[in-house]
């Protein structure tokens, strides 16, 4: 095997000292671009690979940002929304210089305390993926690492970035309505979840702006299985009021509501359309076509490791929200309204 190329041999081969080469691989110092243009070549036609962790321990940095999803970092692998938005969160990590270490984390167990990674320094900062109770997160506030909220959010001086589901809501009552809809009802899980509580209010506040009666713009409450969804659905349905329009929190939950609607004979869209969120990939695998808000994950995912590397970089910025649009793509799923 032969020996890794030496900083020396970058120096000599570049025509400049070994503090220039040091100074053009960290960023430091003032370099003209002639000579930073010799040097990467010359790192380049070398093949010679930084000393990383020599460099870290120089800098105080592992160069390794952490990664927790609730309830356990499994569901990033069996979630496609999930999986695209990590996706996008390593890319951009990666393009910096950085890797990411995903850990694995009790937190669905209430007196599991901070893992010691990140009470020990090992990783320069941290992103809570995915609705972590509001009590979890402040547990890994009081730490010093810098921590980022990705696709959450809750009411502390934490960053965060989700996307707009005020705004989705507003859309698909503007379209239901345009297409003569006027009996809605909104399901979505209890979890504690921001995302959840922004849907859900963007949809239910414009239907109140429209002075739709309090019986015709209704929500299912307290439930967290899809079964018991559908039972409380189909009552609706089987009302003297019943519903048009049903609209879910994700795909998952809609595709699955508008295949026991099928079964039962329900037409999708002539009788009830059906919208989801997210757009993920099994909504075009469905019949008819399921029409959704499209999420762009992977960006969502660009924009959370941009934002953790600013608070790595800087401690002291200010606390930043951020609220990425979102696009609604209507399919076969919905139609004009239903008339009794």
């Amino acid at each position: 095997m032969s020996e890794p190329v030496s900083i020396h041999a970058v120096a000599k081969k570049a025509h400049c000292s070994i503090a220039t080469v040091s100074n053009v691989l960290n960023r430091k110092g003032r370099v003209g671009e002639k000579t930073r243009q010799k040097v990467l070549a010359a790192v380049e036609s070398l093949g010679y690979v930084t000393n990383s962790a020599g460099r870290n321990l120089r800098i105080n940095r592992s160069e390794t940002i952490g990664l927790l999803f609730y309830p356990s970092c499994a569901e990033i692998f069996q979630n496609t929304f999930y999986a695209e938005i990590t996706a996008g969160l390593e890319e951009c990590l990666t393009q910096a210089g950085y890797h990411l270490l995903l850990a694995s984390y009790e937190a669905s167990v209430a007196h599991t305390r901070v893992p010691d990674f990140l009470v020990r320094g090992k990783v320069d900062g941290m992103i809570l993926l995915g609705a972590f109770p509001k009590k979890i997160i402040r547990r890994f506030c009081v730490t010093e690492t810098p921590l980022l909220l990705l696709d959450a959010n809750v009411d502390l001086p934490v960053d965060s970035v989700v996307t707009d589901g005020l705004a989705a809501g507003e859309a698909i009552v503007e379209h239901l309505v345009a297409l003569g809809h006027r009996r809605f009802v909104w399901i979505g899980y209890t979890h504690e979840d921001d995302n959840i509580r922004l849907r859900k209010q963007g949809f239910l506040d414009a239907l109140r702006r429209r002075n739709l009666p309090h019986v015709d713009r209704t929500s299912i409450e307290g439930v967290n299985d899809n079964a018991e969804f559908y039972r409380q659905i189909k009552a609706r349905l089987k009302s003297k009021r019943p519903p048009t329009a049903v609209v879910a929190v994700n795909d998952g939950l809609a595709v699955d509501m508008m295949r026991q609607l099928q079964e039962d004979g329900y037409k999708v869209p002539e009788q009830v359309s059906v919208v989801g969120y997210d757009d993920d990939l099994l909504v075009e695998k469905v019949r008819p076509l399921l029409s959704t808000v499209r999420v762009d994950k992977k960006t969502l995912g660009r924009v959370g490791a941009e934002m953790i590397l600013r608070r790595v970089a800087n401690p002291e910025i200010p606390v930043e929200k951020r609220l990425l649009p979102v696009e609604l793509v209507w399919r076969e799923s919905v139609g004009p309204a239903y008339s009794i």
